[in-house]
């Protein structure tokens, strides 16, 4: 099953340097998307969306791309630099923060519909 990108959009990212540091949140435009894809070239991050407003977030788990896996994917609560980590849903807000100490340089998130 093969889908067709309607919409993609990257969106800026910001250098962490310290634990729970917000690297993007994005609220207005969340819901015209329904793929994410996240990565960064230093540090974890992990993903918080809001399903009833654009305030309160819950942790969400996201799907590690593994090419040297014998399955597609894994599902993580944090990205690994150098990985690239995608989730799906329609959200009213998306916030990506740093997870740990190591700062979180060369960030990039990715949105876009498939539907």
């Amino acid at each position: 099953m093969t889908h067709q990108v309607h919409k993609a959009v990257v969106f800026p990212c910001a250098a962490g340097t310290n634990d729970n540091d917000i690297i993007v949140t994005i609220k207005d435009d969340a819901l015209h998307y329904d793929t994410w894809e996240l990565a960064s070239s230093a540090g974890a991050m992990d993903v918080q969306v809001s399903i009833l407003d654009t305030t309160n977030f819950l942790a969400t788990q996201i799907a590690l791309m593994d090419d040297t896996s014998t399955t597609p994917s894994t599902l993580v609560i944090e990205t690994t630099a150098g990985k690239l980590a995608i989730f799906r849903g329609k959200f009213t807000a998306v916030q990506v923060r740093q997870k740990g100490a190591t700062a979180v340089a060369g960030a990039s998130l990715l949105g876009y519909r498939t539907t």
